[in-house]
C-alpha cells in the first residue's frame, strides 16, 4: 500500500510568484518579548521552589545571574543558553534565537 494515497486530503497551495506577494506587517508590530518571557511561560511550572535561591539551585546558575534575567537585565549568550538548555531542555538554538529575535526588535524601536 502507498502511504502517499493516505494523504490524498491535503491540498497544495497555488503558486504565486514571490513579485507578486505582499508584505503584511503583523498586528502587533513584530513586538518580541525578552527571553525571560519564554522561560517563565514554559518552563517555570516545571520547577518546585519557594525562593529565588532554590531557583538558582534546581537551574544550577548563580541566584545573581538569574534575577537579571527575570528582571529581563541580561542577554542570553551562548554559555548562558547552554545553563538554560541544561535546566530546561529548551534547546540552546532557541534560547539564541529567542535573544536575536528581541535584538532585532529593540534595535528598530
Amino acid at each position: 500500500m502507498n502511504h502517499i494515497s493516505k494523504l490524498s486530503f491535503i491540498k497544495t497551495a497555488a503558486r504565486i510568484p514571490i513579485s507578486e506577494l505582499k508584505l503584511i506587517k503583523r498586528k502587533d508590530g513584530g513586538y518580541r518579548e525578552h527571553p525571560f518571557m519564554f522561560f517563565k511561560r514554559r518552563c517555570l511550572s516545571n520547577f518546585t521552589y519557594k525562593s529565588m535561591q532554590e531557583l538558582a539551585v534546581l537551574l544550577n546558575i548563580k541566584v545573581e545571574v538569574l534575577e537579571l534575567f527575570m528582571e529581563a537585565n541580561l542577554t542570553v549568550d551562548l554559555e548562558y543558553a547552554k545553563q538554560l538548555s541544561r535546566a530546561t531542555k529548551v534547546d540552546t538554538a532557541t534560547w539564541l534565537e529567542l535573544q536575536r529575535q528581541y535584538d532585532e526588535y529593540i534595535k528598530h524601536l
